[in-house]
């Protein structure tokens, strides 16, 4: 098969790549210019740079291609310019499959997000027929996502296209990195780690990636699948990952009401700096209704591999090690010990 891929020098997207790559198949890998491409170094790939946004490059994109893969979104708690996030992350979406319908594309896959379908409250865990939850948060992402997600299913009508959408991706290649990610550095350089009393859905990166190819072999029209594999506290994300390095520090869980004033602090001061703030009031409200999910279904139905998580930890933090992220040399030297 021929694969075009959006967003493919991204953290997922490049796993993508790599698992299409490996597969045999041939890969268009669609970027934007001026992009961080190292996550394609190496590969034997068709690079061109281009913007979902623009229907002309699209439709480019996306002739002669047998699959289309569409990851390309922006992902951000805060922005400056919401109304760009819109239209990469929805009219992008409508752009995207309106390329693949004209262009005769057999297969698309679609990358929802958990933001569609998470948020469903303490102790409930999201599955693939749950109810929108995160708008009353006012998280734009989420909005932007669960919009797209409704364009995707009404193309579906007369497009082939399947929907998936993951979880919390752990592994190497996060060049953003992703929230998640620098959690991660935190706990290892902080001398105390502090976390949001929440539970999300997490899975290795590579595992999502074959699920996207999974999704195009066996999914079904119209479907969508959740991608993660376990649930768990960003304390106990924590301390997993202190435990494969050998090293004890302290988790203090920030209460939800201190972690509200620190976003809207946080915010306050990226409106004057520029910076993106570290929390948001936004995230905080998520965090407290929490990202657990039910990803049976991909499981049973795609045969969605369940890597241990402790491995996706181990290569993460093993790549922000070799990547320049971790700064301290012996902090170095330890994680390329557990490596």
């Amino acid at each position: 098969m021929k694969a075009l891929v959006t967003g493919a020098a991204g953290f997922i997207g490049s796993h993508v790549v790599r698992a299409l790559v490996a597969d045999g198949h041939a890969v268009r890998a669609l970027h934007l210019p001026g992009e961080d491409l190292r996550n394609l170094a190496g590969l034997d790939v068709e690079r061109i740079a281009g913007d979902v946004t623009d229907a002309a490059a699209m439709l480019r994109a996306a002739a002669g291609c047998d699959w289309l893969f569409h990851l390309a979104a922006i992902y951000a708690l805060w922005t400056r310019d919401p109304a760009r996030m819109r239209a990469v992350n929805v009219g992008g979406t409508r752009t995207v499959l309106e390329a693949a319908r004209a262009a005769g594309v057999a297969r698309v896959v679609y990358t929802s997000s958990i933001a569609r379908f998470g948020g469903q409250g303490r102790g409930s865990r999201a599955t693939e027929s749950s109810a929108f939850a995160l708008g009353p948060t006012g998280d734009l992402y989420s909005r932007t996502k669960a919009a797209a997600h409704e364009v995707a299913l009404r193309f579906a009508t007369e497009l082939d296209v399947v929907i998936v959408a993951p979880t919390g991706p752990i592994g190497p290649g996060d060049v953003g990195p992703t929230p998640t990610g620098r959690l991660l550095l935190r706990t290892l350089s902080l001398p105390v780690v502090p976390v949001t009393d929440t539970v999300t859905n997490f899975a290795d990166v590579r595992d999502m990636a074959r699920g996207h190819v999974l999704a195009a072999e066996r999914g079904r029209r119209g479907e969508s699948y959740l991608l993660g594999h376990v649930d768990l506290s960003l304390e106990d994300l924590a301390r997993r990952a202190l435990t494969i390095f050998g090293l004890d520090r302290p988790i203090v869980r920030a209460p939800l009401g201190l972690a509200r004033w620190a976003a809207r602090a946080a915010v306050a001061a990226a409106r004057l700096s520029g910076k993106i703030p570290i929390l948001t009031p936004a995230a905080v409200a998520i965090a407290e209704l929490g990202l657990a999910a039910d990803c049976a279904k991909a499981v049973r139905e795609l045969a969605l591999p369940q890597t241990p998580i402790e491995v996706a930890l181990r290569d993460s933090l093993g790549w922000f090690a070799q990547n320049g992220y971790v700064t301290n040399a012996s902090l170095r030297r330890r994680i390329a010990a557990h490596a």
